[in-house]
């Protein structure tokens, strides 16, 4: 599948209480991807969050993992036609250093139905304990 814009969450089963996220996004232009580890049940939180949005929440800010090596997403609405703003930060330490992290951020642009849709996929992922969310932007549309 040839994706434009895109946010990609990955979650892998672990017997430990950290599982293995992934994270990957992209806006056509920039794109990153990192992998982490951290609690599966701060998931709920951005769930929550995101039911009926942004119904009830004008803005919506959530992170997971740390500034070295993790992501973050902060959603806003962008127009009076109901698209949603959504900029992503990846960040990746690669070797250990400071002067090797890599960050990136960029913004899509999303429909609500594209977030309901994400939001479904995170609480299939922690009922799961494992499985992919993919929050898809508006220029993935089938012609």
């Amino acid at each position: 599948m040839n994706l434009q814009s895109y946010l990609e969450l990955r979650v892998n089963n672990s017997e430990d209480e950290l599982f293995q996220f992934q994270i990957k996004g992209s806006n056509t232009y920039f794109s990153g991807t990192t992998i982490f580890y951290e609690d599966i049940k701060l998931l709920r939180q951005l769930s929550t969050w995101l039911v009926d949005f942004p119904k009830h929440e004008r803005f919506i800010f959530f992170e997971l993992g740390d500034k070295d090596s993790g992501f973050s997403i902060r959603f806003y609405p962008i127009d009076s036609l109901s698209h949603i703003g959504v900029r992503i930060t990846i960040a990746a330490e690669m070797l250990f250093r400071a002067e090797s992290q890599c960050r990136v951020e960029f913004e899509i642009i999303a429909e609500p139905n594209a977030i309901d849709t994400f939001q479904k996929a995170i609480n299939q992922i922690i009922l799961k304990q494992s499985g992919t969310a993919i929050l898809y932007g508006n220029d993935n549309r089938l012609s």
